[in-house]
C-alpha cells in the first residue's frame, strides 16, 4: 500500500510545552489532581509527578515511607501562599519573574522546598544587585540561607570598594566583630591610606557611648604606621573621640614617636614589620613582543615546551608604583612574545584572555585563560574559554569577566566568567555586529563601543543589561566617528574613550546619555591600554618618532581637577603590544626594580 520503505521520524516541537500547559489547566479539575497543597488557609491542587520533577524535596516526600506519600492533602508550614503559588506556577511553565519585592521569599522558600532551578536563578540575580549600599545585607543573607556563591561576591564587592561601602547606612550598622574581621582582611583595598582610620571613628562616632571603649582596638588595625605625620598630630590626634580616650592618644603618640626616631635615609620597613600589609593600587602591565628582544627570537616556534633561558626571554610583566615611579619586577608571563590578548583585573587577580600562542605555535588564536595570584605572585591556568579569541575586549561586571569578539563568527560571540565557579557561559551577543570595538562595565551595565573596520563608519553604542540577558542599542547624540582600535574605561559613573589613530580622547555620560570631548592626548598611543588609577586615566602604547624615527612608549596620566595630560613614565620595556589593568599590592613583597631599558 505504501511505496516508500523509508521510516519517518515524526516529532512535534510543540509537544512538551503543550503537556506542560494542559497540566496546568487540569489542575483547576478535581478529578485529573493527585495531591493538594496547603498553606497560610490557601489550597493549591496538583499533580505529585511534577512537584517531583521540580524538587528534590517533594519527590523524597512522595517516594519515601512518609506519611505524605499516601495523603490527599499536604500541608506546608511556614511557606508563604504567594511564593508557593509563584513555584508552583513555574512548575508547570517554566516561567518566573524576580523583583526586588519577592528575591528574598523567593529565595528563602526555594531553598527550603529545593527548588534548585528558581534558587540558582534568585541567587544570580541578587548577584547583579549588589552595590555599595547593600552589599553587607546581602553578604549576611547569603550566610543566613546557605548561598556561598552570593556571599562570595558580595565579600568581594566589600573588599574592592570598602571606601564607598563605609559611606551608607549598612557599614554603621555592623557589629563590632564584623567591623573588626574587616579591618583585619589584608585584601582589603582602599586608595586613601586614611580610610580604615576614618572607617574606625565613623563607625564609633555613629554610637557613641556605646562604642568608645572599641576606639583603641579598632585604631590598632587603622595601619596608622604608614599615615603621614602630619595627618597623625594634625587631624587624628585633635579628634574629639581620640581626645576622649587615653589609650587611644598613648597609641597614636607611640607611633608618631618611633616615626620621628627613625633616621633620615632609613627605611621605615622595620616599623612596618608587626602591621597589616600596606597594599598600593599599582598599574599592573604584561608585555608581548619587545622591538629590545634578541633577533634570535624568531626561531622559537621550533623549541619544545619546558624551561626557557631567561636571556632569550627576560622580564615581560611588572607593575608601576605610582608613589615611589618605580617599576617592579613580576614573575614573567609564561607565554612569551604573545599578542591579541585581553588583560583585566578581577577580585585583586589578574586574568588574562585568549590571543595568539605567542612562540610555540602559528594558531592564529587559543582558548587559554591564565591568572595572576596577586596574594601568591605566581601565574596558574583557569577555565579556558569556550571560543578562541584573539584580538578581542574583555570587562568585568558584578564579580564576573565577560569576554567579547574576537572569533570568526559573523556574530559577536559574548561569554561570562564566574570565578567562584571555576567555568564560562555564553551570553546573549549584541544586537549588531562590529569587528572594531571596546567594553567597559558602568553603573551595573555593559557598554560596547564600536563598528565595522570601515574608515568613516559612525560608532555604535551598545548595551547589555545582565539581570535581564538583553542588549539595547543605545541612541546617543555627538558619538564619535571612526576609531582605530578603541579603548573604553569606566571612571565615577562615565566612560572615557581613546582610539590608535587620534589624540582625542571623548566622555560619554550613561545618565545624560551625552558624549563631548576632553584634553587631546600629546601623542598616539597603540596597542596599549587605558586604565583608571587612583582617580587618574593612564594611557599606555607605543608610537613611531617619524617614518623612520625611534619607537617610543610614554605613559601619560590625565588630571580631571586641571583637564590636562602629562608624561608620567616610559613602560621598562619597548613593547609593541601590551595588557594593563590596576591591582593593589605590596610592593614590599615585590622589590626587585626594572632596569632602566627604555
Amino acid at each position: 500500500m505504501v511505496r516508500n520503505m523509508d521510516d519517518l521520524d515524526f516529532c512535534l516541537s510543540s509537544h512538551p510545552q503543550s503537556i506542560l500547559e494542559g497540566l496546568h489547566s487540569l489542575c483547576s479539575q478535581p478529578k485529573f489532581v493527585d495531591v493538594t497543597l496547603s498553606a497560610g488557609g490557601r489550597d493549591f491542587p496538583c499533580h505529585r509527578g511534577i512537584l517531583a520533577l521540580c524538587s528534590l524535596y517533594f519527590r523524597s516526600m512522595f517516594s519515601g515511607d512518609f506519611m505524605e506519600s499516601i495523603a490527599a492533602r499536604v500541608e506546608l508550614h511556614d511557606v508563604d501562599p504567594d511564593v508557593l503559588a509563584t513555584l508552583l506556577h513555574f512548575a508547570y511553565t517554566g516561567r518566573l519573574t524576580i523583583n526586588q519585592g519577592n528575591v528574598e521569599e523567593l529565595i528563602r522558600t526555594s531553598s527550603r522546598l529545593q527548588f534548585h532551578a528558581v534558587r540558582a536563578a534568585c541567587s544570580r540575580y541578587l548577584q547583579h544587585q549588589i552595590d555599595a549600599s547593600n552589599c553587607l545585607g546581602i553578604q549576611e543573607f547569603g550566610e543566613i540561607h546557605g548561598c556561598p556563591e552570593v556571599v562570595a561576591k558580595a565579600r568581594a564587592y566589600l573588599l574592592e570598594n570598602f571606601e564607598a561601602v563605609q559611606q551608607h547606612e549598612e557599614f554603621l550598622l555592623l557589629e563590632k566583630d564584623q567591623l573588626v574581621a574587616c579591618l583585619k582582611d589584608e585584601r582589603l583595598q582602599a586608595r586613601n591610606d586614611r580610610a580604615w582610620a576614618e572607617a574606625a571613628l565613623m563607625w564609633v562616632r555613629h554610637h557613641r557611648d556605646s562604642r568608645i571603649r572599641h576606639l583603641p582596638e579598632l585604631l590598632r588595625l587603622a595601619r596608622l604606621p604608614h599615615l603621614p605625620e602630619s595627618y597623625l598630630t594634625g587631624s587624628l590626634l585633635k579628634d574629639p573621640l581620640v581626645q576622649d580616650s587615653l589609650d587611644c592618644k598613648q597609641l597614636l603618640e607611640d607611633v608618631c614617636r618611633e616615626k620621628m626616631n627613625i633616621k633620615p635615609g632609613v627605611s621605615e620597613q622595620g616599623l612596618f614589620r608587626n602591621t597589616p600589609h600596606n597594599l598600593q593600587e599599582v598599574l599592573f602591565v604584561i608585555g608581548g613582543r619587545s622591538l629590545d628582544d634578541s633577533d634570535d627570537d624568531d626561531d622559537d616556534e621550533d623549541e619544545e615546551d619546558g624551561e626557557r633561558d631567561p636571556r632569550i626571554h627576560p622580564r615581560n610583566c611588572g607593575f608601576y608604583n605610582t608613589k615611589l615611579q618605580r617599576w617592579h619586577r613580576l614573575p614573567d608571563f609564561p607565554n612569551y612574545n604573545k599578542w591579541g590578548y585581553s588583560v583585566v583585573s578581577l577580585n585583586n587577580d589578574v586574568y588574562v584572555t585568549g590571543g595568539s600562542r605567542g612562540s610555540q605555535s602559528n594558531t592564529w588564536s587559543t582558548t587559554e585563560t591564565w591568572k595572576y595570584i596577586t596574594r601568591e605572585g605566581r601565574w596558574v591556568t583557569v577555565a579556558p574559554m569556550l571560543r578562541p579569541r584573539t584580538n578581542h575586549t574583555s570587562a568585568t561586571l558584578n564579580g564576573e569577566i565577560y569576554v567579547i569578539g574576537g572569533t570568526t563568527m559573523d556574530i559577536v560571540e559574548v561569554e561570562h566568567y564566574d570565578p567562584y565557579i571555576d567555568s564560562w557561559a555564553l551570553t546573549a551577543p549584541p544586537l549588531k555586529y562590529v569587528s572594531n570595538f571596546t567594553a567597559t562595565a558602568c553603573l551595573g551595565k555593559l557598554y560596547l563601543i564600536g563598528s565595522c573596520a570601515v574608515k568613516y563608519n559612525a560608532l555604535t553604542l551598545q548595551c547589555y543589561n545582565p539581570v535581564i540577558d538583553s542588549w539595547s542599542i543605545v541612541c546617543s547624540p555627538f558619538i564619535p566617528k571612526y576609531l582605530s582600535s578603541p579603548r573604553s574605561v569606566s571612571m565615577d559613573g562615565v566612560i572615557y574613550l581613546i582610539a590608535d589613530n587620534t589624540k582625542k580622547v571623548y566622555l560619554y555620560d550613561p545618565d545624560a546619555n551625552m558624549w563631548q570631548k576632553i584634553q587631546f592626548l600629546h601623542m598616539l598611543h597603540e596597542n596599549g591600554a587605558l586604565v583608571a588609577l587612583g582617580g587618574q586615566l593612564y594611557v599606555t602604547g607605543g608610537h613611531w618618532k617619524g617614518m623612520e624615527g625611534d619607537y617610543s612608549v610614554e605613559v601619560e596620566v590625565y588630571n580631571r581637577a586641571s583637564d590636562s595630560w602629562t608624561v608620567e613614565c616610559f613602560l621598562p620595556r619597548l613593547w609593541c603590544y601590551s595588557g594593563c589593568c590596576s591591582v593593589f599590592v605590596d610592593p614590599l613583597r615585590c622589590p626587585e626594580l626594572f632596569p632602566d631599558e627604555t
